[in-house]
């Protein structure tokens, strides 16, 4: 294998395309992140839901496609104002008995969640699977329940309070993840779903131009153009109404100081919940675009592997910052283009250099390893994107873009 073969055209169409779509998923993690300081790990559900209600709308209606994306951004700015309103509200109004009912009652539909995915509809000891553990989910939600409020009142000081405020905010995060999966589960079922040709434009599945020499060509197609332009449009859009309108000036102080922005006249809250939607918005883009590229993969669990993967492109880039969303995007795609095809070619030379000094045990031994790896290494993007992430945060704990112990909005 050689570097030309491992960046060959139709490796960085695919890493071009990969990376516009992660960054289009990061920018909502960071720019959250970037004002109120909490991951949403129900990110990449919004993602899932926004993919569906596109595929609804073009099934049942038969909308064209950029109406049902248009319905799609919609009704995840909704479910991104909800999200908000039901899980993050109640924790920044800082109430005890709210945490712990909340939480508890989001832990209770996480545990059915798991319980309906893993187990299904079978019977234990004949009875409903779901009346079994919801019995059982009983006593550790007691258990909860006590130790938040025990919490909350041992933990006063402010060091020990917002320990308690993130430890909260992520319980609630992954509990309303599980739970927006298992309302799609039971509305759409778990089979696998796909846009149908006919819905398409014609032109996603025309070839635009064809670049390379055999046997490195590759076509571009009308998808991949539409996928890079929406990404790089909306990026700009972004970036100016954060930058140049008066209500990305209220993003930015919020950013910054929340107390002193109520202080000066801001309603943080709406700004929080205008960031929820409009993060949520590029969610539901990126999700039906997701869709188009890799055909169909439209299942209740479609957002957790891309939504992993933009939250660590979001990190890498510096989390809280738009430029880092983008800058990590591009660099998590590239990386598991080309990830496999690297390693496999560093193996291969230092193979060759352990057998030009005459070691020839370690190079049949890592011959060995190359020939083994090499029909699944495409296995394992997902460790060479958290690898590359894991290498950068060592050396720049803040990210690509991101800046020793400041806030970006």
């Amino acid at each position: 294998m050689t570097l030309a073969e491992i960046f060959s055209w139709p490796h960085v169409i695919d890493a071009l395309t990969l990376g516009a779509l992660y960054a289009l998923i990061a920018v909502g993690y960071t720019m959250v992140y970037g004002i109120i300081q909490l991951i949403n790990f129900a990110h990449g559900e919004v993602f899932m839901v926004g993919t569906y209600v596109a595929l609804l709308a073009v099934l049942h209606t038969g909308m064209p496609l950029v109406a049902a994306i248009a319905l799609a951004m919609l009704a995840c700015m909704a479910l991104g104002l909800l999200i908000d309103f039901t899980a993050y509200l109640p924790l920044r109004r800082r109430s005890p008995g709210v945490d712990a009912v909340s939480i508890a009652g989001l832990t209770a539909f996480a545990l059915l969640a798991v319980a309906y995915f893993e187990l299904g509809r079978r019977e234990v000891t004949g009875l409903p699977v779901l009346l079994v553990t919801a019995a059982l989910a009983l006593i550790p939600l007691g258990l909860l329940v006590l130790a938040l409020l025990s919490m909350a009142g041992r933990l006063g000081r402010p060091k020990g309070q917002v320990a308690s405020d993130r430890l909260s905010a992520l319980i609630t995060a992954i509990g309303m993840s599980l739970s927006l999966q298992t309302i799609a589960q039971l509305l759409w079922t778990a089979d696998y779903r796909a846009f149908p040709a006919s819905a398409l434009p014609a032109f996603f599945g025309r070839t635009i131009w064809t670049v390379g020499e055999p046997p490195h060509q590759a076509a571009i197609l009308g998808k991949e153009i539409v996928i890079w332009v929406a990404a790089a449009v909306l990026m700009v859009g972004l970036g100016a109404l954060v930058s140049f309108t008066r209500t990305g000036r209220a993003m930015r102080a919020c950013a910054q100081d929340k107390e002193t922005a109520a202080l000066m006249g801001v309603n943080v809250n709406s700004v929080i919940g205008f960031t929820f939607a409009v993060g949520s918005a590029m969610a539901a883009i990126a999700g039906v675009l997701y869709a188009v590229k890799v055909g169909g993969n439209i299942s209740p669990r479609m957002g957790y592997y891309p939504g992993v993967i933009a939250f660590a492109a979001a990190v890498l880039g510096g989390i809280g910052s738009i430029r880092g969303a983008v800058a990590g995007g591009l660099v998590i795609g590239i990386t598991q283009s080309v990830g496999g095809g690297v390693t496999l070619w560093g193996l291969e030379r230092l193979a060759h250099g352990l057998g030009a000094i005459g070691w020839e045990g370690g190079r049949a031994g890592l011959e060995r390893l190359v020939a083994a790896l090499a029909p699944r290494i495409s296995a394992y993007d997902f460790a060479f994107a958290f690898g590359l992430m894991i290498l950068v945060i060592l050396v720049r704990p803040w990210g690509l873009f991101g800046k020793p112990g400041g806030k970006r909005a």
